[in-house]
């Protein structure tokens, strides 16, 4: 019996803010840009192996919620998977109640990973949550459906990487996160998504593409969920196809989403020779840790095309690198910067105010840091214990936060913990300094504006610096004012 082919939409929902749900994170966009839901590109290429997709990215196209839901009821589809996240799943779901009525719904996000029973419990249009979207889960999920006769499955056998709910209401979790191993997934299909119109503030040209090379994070750090994913890497068999074609319909900047890029140096060596070998040279940027990357890997990266490197910074103060098991030195901070400007290389530092143990000077001390350390770029973010994190925990336990608050954003939302050694608004109050600290230096500004290739580069780094300028000094929105009762 042929399988049913489903027409599935997949959905980035509208918001009252730009979101970014991307990758089981998510937070409000500090300077107006908005990159791929990788989620749902890499699903695309699975999905559309056995069924009709369309997808509606409401983000990009900043559409209110009357817009998306106009541009909804013109649409045939009966599957939706659904992005949500922390900082957004109160309105997300009490959209898909007003307007995906009797559609099967699907949803994925960061909200899904840490507390999918308790949103299967509470929404009952909710049918499954995507646990992971590296695997063919929803296909099989409505194959089994469809054989069942379109109505909830009867059994509880686990489909991996899949939350479901059968027909006696239990929750059924398959098996997700190896601790390692390895993966492959289609191509995804960008032509059914706005590619040409994404943006990131490290993108040397446009448009760009997002891709993955590994899955998951074999560190711990104690307010990331990364490493709860367990670590795979990807064939690169897989890579390869995926970087012919992209450079088919044009695009020369690429993401790698690798959020420890280098970690395995096997994997990394071979992806190094792979770019280097390409007939025209990719442009690209990534993530890493300072403890992982060399002088001879970094000098590999820069001869393969690297011009921009993420590095999670956090603090300069030892104790709280310690207390977030970090695993990082402020001195080895130091010296890989100076390694990257060396070698040509950019570097975006993410800094957090506000963990547990923070005071006055120890984040003067990080604000100091990063003008030391001068990167290209730098994220100052308030810290949030998101759920399904060891520092949420923390939180509850020392009563940092309430226990009813759930909507959560580290990037330009008031801070939630009441520390004790800081107060909330001071937190606020120092993150804005270290913008403006940051920022607003003649040297920077410099450096920036001469820095710029093209129009379109200084058009976007104009829009982008006053955006962020302006959030740096806008009041914030406390999430306590949020919880629901």
């Amino acid at each position: 019996m042929t399988a049913k082919r489903h027409r599935i939409l997949l959905l980035n929902p509208p918001g009252d803010q730009r979101y970014i749900r991307d990758y089981y994170c998510s937070h409000i966009s500090k300077a107006r840009y908005i990159w791929h839901p990788y989620d749902l590109f890499v699903q695309s290429g699975i999905l559309g192996e056995r069924h009709d997709l369309a997808a509606l990215d409401a983000n990009i196209d900043n559409w209110t919620f009357e817009q998306t839901a106009a541009r909804l009821a013109k649409l045939d589809f009966d599957t939706v998977l659904m992005l949500t996240g922390q900082v957004s799943w109160m309105n997300d779901f009490r959209f898909a109640e007003q307007h995906l009525a009797g559609k099967t719904l699907i949803a994925s996000g960061d909200v899904t990973i840490a507390n999918g029973r308790d949103l299967l419990e509470r929404f009952p249009f909710l049918e499954a949550t995507l646990q992971d979207f590296t695997q063919p889960a929803i296909s099989d999920y409505l194959e089994r459906r469809d054989a069942a006769g379109g109505k909830a499955l009867a059994s509880g056998d686990p489909i991996p990487g899949l939350l479901y709910r059968n027909v006696s209401g239990e929750m059924v979790e398959g098996p997700v996160y190896p601790a390692y191993g390895r993966f492959s997934h289609p191509i995804p299909k960008y032509e059914l998504f706005p590619w040409r119109r994404y943006r990131v503030p490290h993108a040397r040209k446009l448009p760009f593409a997002s891709m993955m090379t590994d899955f998951g994070c074999p560190y711990h750090c104690s307010f990331c969920i990364t490493g709860n994913f367990g670590y795979r890497m990807r064939d690169l068999d897989n890579v390869a196809e995926e970087l012919a074609y992209i450079r088919s319909i044009g695009i020369e900047d690429i993401w790698f989403k690798d959020v420890v890029f280098g970690v395995n140096k096997r994997h990394y060596n071979e992806l190094l020779d792979l770019l280097i070998g390409q007939p025209k040279p990719f442009r690209w940027a990534t993530l890493s840790r300072v403890d992982i990357v060399t002088e001879e890997l970094l000098e590999k990266m820069a001869r393969a095309g690297c011009h921009t490197i993420q590095f999670g910074v956090e603090s300069a103060d030892e104790k709280i690198l310690e207390s977030i098991e970090k695993g990082i030195s402020p001195e080895r901070v130091k010296e890989v910067f100076a390694l990257c400007r060396k070698l040509g290389i950019r570097t975006l530092a993410h800094f957090i105010l506000g963990l547990p143990g923070e005071t006055l000077e120890s984040a003067r001390r990080t604000i100091d840091m990063a003008l030391e350390i001068d990167p290209d770029f730098a994220s100052f973010n308030v810290a949030s214990p998101r759920l399904g994190t060891a520092l949420r925990e923390e939180a509850l336990e020392k009563g940092y936060i309430p226990n009813q608050l759930t909507e959560l954003d580290n990037s330009i939302s008031f801070p939630t913990m009441e520390l004790g050694t800081l107060s909330k608004q001071e937190v606020w109050a120092l993150r804005s300094e270290a913008i403006r600290r940051f920022y607003l230096r003649p040297s920077y500004l410099w450096r920036r504006l001469s820095g710029v290739r093209s129009g379109r580069e200084l058009g976007n780094s104009l829009v982008e610096g006053f955006n962020l300028i302006r959030n740096a000094f806008r009041p914030g929105v406390d999430p306590a004012e949020m919880v629901e009762v």
